[in-house]
């Protein structure tokens, strides 16, 4: 694939639709979700700091994330609920200028740590956070199915 220009930009709620569009091509689920369910349900909050990312006016990536206390460091923090690049557009520095639109976003608003949550096993997702300046966070999370 030659060059392409990715344009990053603020998430709007019609881009729900092209979400799960690329949600859907990563993980091979449907999900039924609303951009109001992501507010209520799945962020908790506004969603002012996630982002689109588009090639020809067509989204190819986003970054949910969303702002709350977080007892350790008693100050408000950014946590990234979930994030995804169309494979198709993987590789290609998507994913990084999606993060970097986060953390500017988050210096603006005087926010002083991101974090996320990754699954053990998945070494490629966490070399990708190791590689923008992430590190290993001092809580180990226990979780029990029901």
């Amino acid at each position: 694939m030659a060059d392409i220009e990715v344009k990053i930009r603020p998430m709007e709620p019609e881009d729900i639709n092209g979400i799960l569009d690329v949600d859907r091509k990563i993980s091979g689920m449907d999900r039924a979700v609303t951009y109001q369910d992501l507010v209520r349900k799945g962020l908790g909050g506004e969603v002012d700091v996630s982002f689109v990312a588009e090639v020809d006016n067509q989204l190819v990536g986003f970054i949910l994330a969303y702002l709350t206390y977080v007892r350790e460091e008693l100050s408000e923090a950014c946590v990234i609920q979930i994030f995804g690049v169309d494979p198709a557009y993987q590789k290609r520095g998507t994913a990084s200028k999606l993060i970097q639109a986060l953390m500017e976003k988050c210096r603006a608003k005087k926010i002083k740590l991101i974090r996320v949550m990754l699954a053990e096993r998945d070494g490629d997702l966490q070399g990708f956070f190791k590689r923008l300046g992430f590190e290993h966070g001092r809580y180990i999370e226990y979780s029990k199915s029901l």
